[in-house]
């Protein structure tokens, strides 16, 4: 029983390096045929290609840093340190930014400059690149005629608020309280797999001590990831 435990767990850990690694790995794609286009329009000189490889050698950090923080998820004496929220957002937007623009969907970002948090900075990233991601899927199965995302950073009682909002019609209200059970898919729905929505809770509520959840508005779906400044406990 307890090697059926820790290979359902390492299962588990893999799924969740797979669905973490797609985007990057699409963005990498994205800028590795953009090299052989600038080569075709001649546009290829050392600073095109100094920048295009600091772009995928940062997706590639990125990737290695996802297997640590998965590696890491569950121990107890992982690292808690101060950092900017927006640094954290901008990280994560870093990643999406080829991708949706290649796909015609819009950003638009409304964010304070100085909001500080004490946590795990590489896990807040990743919550919102789950959140993107999933925005992505859902603007491109709805065949939305103007996709955009929009994120707003700010504060409120003393917590700082992320929200990140799209335009792809929400979520139906007979699966909206399922959306953040582990496994659980909405591909008929049209929405994909959202693995990675039980994990970004998990790190919000257990590991910084704030709160996300999701309602639907005006077009779309809007998720809110709400964090304390000063949690009352944060696990390690």
């Amino acid at each position: 029983m307890i090697q059926q435990s820790r290979l359902a767990g390492m299962g588990e850990m893999v799924g969740n390096i797979a669905h973490q690694w797609r985007q990057p790995l699409n963005s990498l794609g994205l800028v590795i045929q953009d090299l052989r286009a600038a080569h075709e329009r001649g546009e290829m000189d050392k600073a095109y290609l100094d920048n295009s490889v600091r772009e995928g050698m940062e997706l590639i950090r990125h990737m290695s840093l996802t297997i640590d923080d998965f590696r890491n998820f569950f121990r107890p004496n992982r690292e808690v340190k101060e950092f900017n929220l927006k640094d954290a957002v901008d990280r994560a937007l870093s990643f999406v930014g080829k991708s949706f623009k290649n796909n015609n969907i819009e950003i638009e970002t409304e964010v304070m400059e100085e909001i500080r948090l004490t946590g795990h900075p590489n896990e807040y990233s990743q919550v919102v690149l789950n959140i993107l991601g999933n925005a992505k899927e859902a603007l491109l199965e709805g065949r939305v005629e103007r996709p955009m995302v929009r994120l707003r950073l700010f504060m409120e009682d003393g917590s700082s608020v992320l929200t990140i909002s799209d335009n792809a019609g929400g979520i139906p209200d007979e699966i909206m309280e399922r959306i953040f059970d582990p496994y659980f898919t909405t591909k008929d729905e049209g929405r994909g797999t959202v693995i990675g929505l039980y994990m970004s809770k998990a790190i919000i509520e257990k590991h910084m001590g704030g709160e996300l959840t999701v309602r639907n508005i005006n077009g779309g779906a809007e998720f809110r990831v709400e964090v304390p400044l000063s949690p009352p406990s944060i696990k390690r």
